[in-house]
């Protein structure tokens, strides 16, 4: 049987934004760039990103439900998440994180940061958002940031639907957007990677891999970016 993290569903498990700072280079986008985060979920680099002066915007469709049930979601999903990791602890490089016990406390204090924050500002810096589809407006953030969500589910989201989220965020989006990591639940890169590379529909937009200084699941060190400027 082959090994894969085994989910269902996409899962809320939040990130911080010393993950996000790596995994999408974020030493090279300004302070002055408006930032959206794509299917953010439970993630606290919205909070923590404002905090330190960037202009950020998160997204997801579960910020219509209430915190009550968005906090006993991600609990669970932690929980079912790092059970399942003890069986494929061999596909992952534990540098960053030392341990699952040190994984889980990060994720733990990533989505505690998030709810907080959720709590204060749930009106302004939360947009609910169902995507494919958004209601942002024509080229409203400079730069779009998709973490853990597209490639990382292809089991369970076909070509198609990728397809339409990149459209969606080439319209609202004026410079660049980055997608990380580019490997499946099998920690495998996804065969949706090249194909969008291909799509003659992005053809006029300059796609490639960029190596980052992340590195969790094995071979998982490289974002997509598009650039649409």
């Amino acid at each position: 049987m082959e090994k894969k993290l085994d989910l269902k569903n996409i899962v809320l498990i939040g990130r911080t934004f010393s993950e996000y700072y790596r995994m999408f280079d974020i030493h090279n986008i300004s302070k002055n760039e408006r930032i959206l985060d794509v299917a953010s979920g439970v993630s606290s680099f919205c909070a923590e990103a404002r905090t330190l002066g960037y202009d950020v915007t998160a997204s997801d469709r579960i910020y219509s439900f209430s915190v009550k049930d968005i906090e006993e979601k991600c609990t669970k999903d932690l929980e079912i998440t790092m059970t399942k990791m003890e069986e494929i602890k061999d596909l992952y490089k534990w540098k960053y994180f030392k341990s699952i016990k040190h994984l889980k406390e990060h994720r733990k204090k990533a989505y505690e940061a998030f709810i907080w924050d959720f709590k204060q500002n749930s009106k302004a810096e939360y947009v609910t958002t169902e995507y494919p589809k958004s209601y942002f407006k024509d080229k409203q953030f400079n730069i779009a940031l998709v973490s853990h969500f597209l490639f990382m589910y292809d089991e369970h989201l076909d070509y198609e639907f990728h397809k339409r989220v990149i459209e969606e965020l080439v319209r609202i989006t004026s410079k660049e957007i980055r997608v990380f990591p580019i490997v499946n639940l099998k920690c495998e890169k996804s065969l949706f990677v090249d194909k969008l590379i291909e799509d003659g529909c992005f053809s006029k937009y300059e796609i490639k891999t960029v190596k980052v200084n992340y590195e969790f699941v094995k071979g998982g060190n490289e974002m997509l970016v598009i650039r649409v400027q």
